[in-house]
């Protein structure tokens, strides 16, 4: 059994070194690649643990597309589409009631929604990491409106509105959150 190395991509604390590359790795026997088809140089290698890092440290941890539900009775926002670094749900779901490990949203006014994060997450070999919204970028979907942010701790609340600054009714939106 392999034990998990370093924390996962979400907690922003992997470098190089956490994926196998060391300024001081070498070619076994001083060789370099001896099958390009099968064979990783160690220079290679290095550039790849660097490449991997660099990656994990700036990727979404989630972006989340929705639809509000204003008729023909205000209701829940529903989620219709959510891929997180801990996996991708794959049926729409309401709001309030989502499915285990994915975030929730509550409808705060006429297209204003509160999406709600857990505090910690798990990844596909069982190591959980912490998890804050650092950054929210969101996009409206409906003509004629853009959307804004503001984060408070595990929440992300999103606007949604016209450029005359009211609300829009059954808009559609999508948050990227990292």
């Amino acid at each position: 059994m392999t034990a998990i190395n370093g924390y996962p991509a979400w907690v922003r604390a992997s470098d190089h070194t956490t994926y196998g590359g060391d300024l001081n790795k070498k070619n076994w026997q001083s060789q370099g690649v001896v099958d390009a088809r099968t064979d990783v140089d160690a220079a290679a290698l290095c550039r790849l643990a660097e490449d991997l890092s660099a990656c994990s440290r700036t990727c979404p941890f989630g972006v989340i597309s929705w639809t509000c539900v204003d008729t023909p009775t205000p209701g829940v926002p529903l989620i219709t589409a959510v891929n997180l670094m801990t996996g991708i749900a794959i049926v729409d779901y309401s709001g309030d009631d989502p499915p285990t490990g994915f975030p929730s949203a509550a409808r705060n006014g006429t297209g204003d929604v509160t999406f709600t994060f857990a505090a910690s997450y798990s990844d596909a070999y069982g190591v959980s990491g912490a998890f804050t919204p650092r950054h929210a970028l969101p996009g409206s979907q409906t003509a004629a409106a853009y959307a804004t942010a503001v984060i408070s701790g595990q929440t992300v609340r999103v606007r949604l509105m016209t450029y005359t600054e009211t609300g829009v009714a059954n808009a559609s939106g999508t948050l990227m959150v990292l």
